[in-house]
């Protein structure tokens, strides 16, 4: 997982939570704890950075992660403007990630293991995704859909459904409707 995410994660726990509870998250979780953006690093880092969160918090990993989706999307759109600016709505947006976004990640870093979001329908009022990851962050990811709502000035509700794993690969049914 790209380095960016471990440095804008920490960045928003301290800004919610304080600097002190930033650190003591870091020594309970037992990871390194010194991250640069550019770097890679195991998703599981982030989980055990979030689990005790959740412990000195009391806030459930569940609210945590997708709270941070929902965060990190508003950061990402400032560090690459470029992508969001092409689309109207957060449905076009969503829709379009795997054409647009992804292979621009792609090229500033080849070794990034992304998601895939197939695109299984869309309409006026609702969009449906399928989620295909290495990595179980359905609740990441429904944040950062959630955020990308909020950038467009948009109500929606985001609800998926867990699918059987396929190839060691995480599968989730993603629906979005307009509300």
């Amino acid at each position: 997982m790209k380095g960016v995410v471990f440095t804008q994660y920490l960045e928003m726990v301290e800004e919610k939570f304080g600097f002190d509870i930033n650190d003591e998250m870091i020594q309970n979780s037992g990871v390194e704890g010194i991250y640069t953006q550019a770097g890679n690093y195991p998703h599981g880092d982030l989980l055990k950075m979030v689990e005790s969160l959740s412990k000195l918090t009391g806030i459930s990993v569940k609210d945590l992660v997708f709270t941070y989706g929902e965060h990190l999307f508003s950061i990402l759109i400032t560090i690459y403007p470029e992508p969001i600016k092409k689309y109207n709505s957060c449905f076009e947006f969503i829709a379009n990630v795997e054409k647009v976004v992804h292979p621009e990640v792609k090229k500033l870093y080849p070794d990034s293991d992304l998601p895939r979001f197939d695109l299984i329908s869309q309409d006026e009022n609702e969009l449906k995704v399928k989620y295909i990851s290495t990595k179980p962050l359905m609740e990441f990811a429904k944040g950062l859909m959630v955020g990308c709502a909020k950038h467009y000035n948009e109500k929606i509700e985001v609800s998926y459904e867990n699918l059987p794993n396929e190839n060691g690969k995480f599968l989730a049914l993603f629906c979005l409707k307009k509300i």
